[in-house]
């Protein structure tokens, strides 16, 4: 007389500790009709961009934008002392241009037919939708690499052994763009310096009394709005004047195209983007690094 109770076992029951014993072989498995998507940043930093050109404003391959000259006593429009009847001196601002070629970039996913008929999700446009995002991300990254250009450029570089970030290291930052006659007006900070400022009581009394900031906005010191990037280093702090600091030429903006390759019985989704970005100002930024 068999004395065993009935039980699940909690084993799949295709898996090897299935057996006769229990009623995995009776308990149907359930797919869940949807995919749970990875985490995914926040990414925030094209908003920031000074200008942004798109492919009207670039008939060629190349974006060639005319600057003056940043004033440096040198390249001054000089202003004289003119005695009466004396003649006024020449004089003339001085000019530069910052080129641009925007580069390609691409992905291209296939599905084959069977798994079109046989899965519960359409993984074409899964897959477009998701490229936007990591297009997105990688535009970012190509902003971050920028500012890191453009502050070593300048050589406005705060850094130093402090494990935690110091005030005097902001307003240090600060100073470089103030000396050079921009405005500081956003802060974009890696994760490990955001929970430093959270711990500094400046920046969380300043917070006080607010409504509370959205998205990676996670408040204001100084005037300036810190904003948190997963694609900036975790120990290191951008100071900017964005309405100097960088520019995006985009030739081609994210396409998403697809087709069939019949021979393969399969379906294709070729998603691609001609875009650029480059420092514009190299003196409106600051670097912080912390240990």
């Amino acid at each position: 007389m068999a004395t065993q109770m009935l039980n699940t076992g909690s084993a799949d029951f295709a898996s090897t500790s299935a057996n006769s014993g229990t009623t995995s072989y009776l308990i149907p498995r359930t797919l869940l009709t949807e995919v749970i998507s990875a985490v995914r940043k926040n990414l925030v930093l094209r908003g920031l961009a000074a200008r942004t050109f798109g492919p009207g404003a670039i008939p060629g391959r190349t974006l060639v934008i005319p600057m003056q000259s940043e004033f440096d006593g040198n390249s001054d429009m000089a202003v004289d002392r003119v005695a009466e009847g004396g003649e006024v001196l020449l004089t003339q601002s001085q000019f530069e241009n910052l080129t641009l070629t925007p580069v390609k970039y691409g992905a291209r996913v296939g599905v084959s037919k069977e798994m079109q008929e046989d899965g519960i999700l359409d993984l074409i446009s899964y897959h477009a939708e998701l490229a936007g995002y990591e297009f997105a991300d990688n535009e970012e990254s190509l902003i971050v690499s920028q500012l890191d250009a453009g502050t070593t450029a300048s050589s406005h570089t705060v850094a130093n052994s402090n494990a935690t970030l110091p005030i005097s290291d902001i307003t240090a930052a600060m100073q470089q763009l103030e000396s050079a006659n921009y405005n500081p007006t956003h802060m974009i900070v890696g994760v490990e310096i955001a929970n430093d400022l959270r711990n500094i009581d400046l920046f969380v009394e300043q917070q006080m009394g607010g409504t509370g900031p959205a998205g990676k906005l996670i408040g204001t010191i100084f005037g300036m709005k810190v904003i948190v990037s997963n694609n900036v280093s975790a120990k290191l702090a951008y100071v900017i004047d964005a309405a100097h600091a960088f520019v995006i030429a985009e030739k081609r903006p994210l396409t998403v195209e697809k087709y069939a390759d019949y021979a393969r019985d399969s379906e294709f989704v070729v998603i691609t983007q001609r875009i650029a970005a480059s420092y514009l100002r190299a003196e409106s930024m600051s670097e912080i690094t912390t240990t």
